[in-house]
């Protein structure tokens, strides 16, 4: 994504989050391990094998893959071991999801899935980062609210709270091993330590509070991290995801993979991929800047060359953006691309938003304040029901 991408497209479906919790007079931090604090902005941006001794490897090959029948819906390494073919996505064994609109929760993930016509197997949320306490252990209402849903969740958690960039720091020392531990035992508290948690994510792009313009102060926080939330939760899987199409000068050196944290800290390599900045008017175009530095296959070439697997946690059209208008061709050449790197594509989720100044991606939603965007729902549906 370009530094021009529109923000705060998740701080908005937040807003929409609370005024359903007032209606509805939900409890927010039901959880016993919580704090008792609602949900706020999940970020600025709102903005393989594990080799790891700390984590318990995946299957090696997918011939053990293949014992493991029928996988726990709930199990992220049974689901994600489960053998695909390339040629077709989602099949029979892809995991296919969305996040929550505008809701975090089972209830919104089920609507997306009821509108295009198949059930969801992932489901993609955040935490709360309004304070080391609220990100770690306060934060139980994450998986409250999807304490009813049927397949695996995937998590998109911070390195610091909001706005906390130069605690990056005092994370890189240890001084923050504590919490990041008593995030895995929240996970496992919930019954929840068999997930992905995007650990860090779009560390990459320029609003992150956790953007790493320092590459080996934001390398060692998240090698911290990670050795003290697997510590707590041993069968916790860690997606380093960047931001596509841009990493600027000032942030790992121009190049997203100058901040990889080594193949013993990550189990999946991932990327969040919009339609804008640039846009693909074209398939050539679409085509082009997934092969640039920074792109789609480019990251997921790297994935390979270090025996990861690969997975797209957020992906969306953008009529917000510089194309100024849905495209639904787009949605094709995304299924085009998942279909034909299936066997080693983890997952994929679609990213719903339909917040003012956010991406406005949204396919299903009829609500005044949306924009629509019928052809990319149309071609959504047709594809990713079969």
């Amino acid at each position: 994504m370009a530094e021009e991408r529109p923000g705060n497209r998740r701080s908005l479906l937040l807003a929409a989050f609370a005024t359903v919790l007032v209606l509805t007079g939900l409890a927010v931090g039901v959880a016993t391990t919580g704090t008792g604090e609602s949900p706020s902005e999940p970020g600025p941006r709102a903005a393989a094998d594990a080799s790891s001794p700390a984590g318990s490897p995946l299957p090696s090959t997918r011939a053990t893959a293949r014992t493991v029948k029928p996988a726990d819906p709930r199990s992220a390494r049974q689901l994600i071991a489960l053998p695909r073919a390339d040629g077709s996505w989602p099949g029979a064994d892809g995991l296919s999801g969305v996040n929550g609109d505008p809701v975090f929760d089972t209830a919104h993930v089920n609507a997306f899935c009821s509108a295009r016509g198949r059930p969801c197997r992932i489901a993609q949320t955040y935490t709360d980062r309004t304070s080391w306490e609220s990100m770690t252990r306060g934060t139980g209402w994450t998986f409250e609210f999807f304490s009813g849903f049927d397949g695996m969740l995937v998590i998109s958690q911070g390195l610091v709270p909001n706005g906390a960039q130069a605690d990056l720091a005092a994370c890189a020392r240890g001084e923050h091993d504590a919490d990041w531990r008593a995030f895995g035992t929240l996970m496992r508290s919930h019954f929840r330590g068999d997930s992905v948690v995007r650990l860090g994510w779009e560390f990459n792009e320029k609003t992150s509070s956790w953007r790493a313009d320092d590459p080996q102060t934001w390398i060692a926080c998240y090698r911290r991290a990670a050795d003290a939330i697997r510590a707590a939760d041993p069968e916790v899987l860690l997606d380093w995801t960047i931001n596509a199409h841009n990493t600027p000068a000032g942030v790992c050196g121009g190049v997203s993979t100058n901040c990889y944290p080594g193949d013993d800290y990550v189990d999946i390599v991932g990327i969040d991929n919009y339609d804008h900045f640039p846009w693909s008017p074209t398939k050539e175009a679409f085509d082009r800047t997934a092969a640039r530095p920074e792109g789609l296959t480019w990251l997921y070439d790297f994935a390979r060359s270090h025996g990861k697997l690969f997975a797209v946690g957020e992906w969306g059209v953008v009529p917000t953006g510089d194309a100024g208008h849905e495209n639904p061709a787009f949605v094709t050449w995304m299924h085009e691309w998942f279909a034909a790197h299936a066997a080693h594509l983890a997952y994929e989720a679609y990213f719903s938003d339909c917040g003012e100044g956010g991406v406005q991606s949204s396919l299903f939603r009829t609500d005044g304040q949306c924009l629509k965007n019928p052809g990319s729902a149309a071609r959504y549906t047709a594809l990713f029901r079969a």
